[in-house]
């Protein structure tokens, strides 16, 4: 009786620490301007932009090298 116990506060415990990481990565930054956007929220490649309903979003960084100059 006692390990069904222990058992049901550790699957306890798992569970709500896998929830408070879930929610964790959805995570909303409201912004006015670009410069509100935290660097830290994107993946090295994506910039932080703050788009239309004044949400920052990454978007992907465009680079020079894949225009052609002219």
């Amino acid at each position: 009786m006692a390990k069904i116990v222990y058992f049901v506060y550790s699957m306890i415990i798992f569970l709500s620490l896998f929830l408070v990481t879930t929610k964790a990565a959805e995570r909303i930054y409201r912004c006015l301007d670009h410069s509100h956007c935290p660097t830290f929220m994107c993946s090295p490649g994506l910039k932080p932009k703050c788009m239309n309903p004044k949400v920052c979003k990454c978007v992907p960084v465009q680079s020079r090298k894949y225009y052609a100059l002219t």
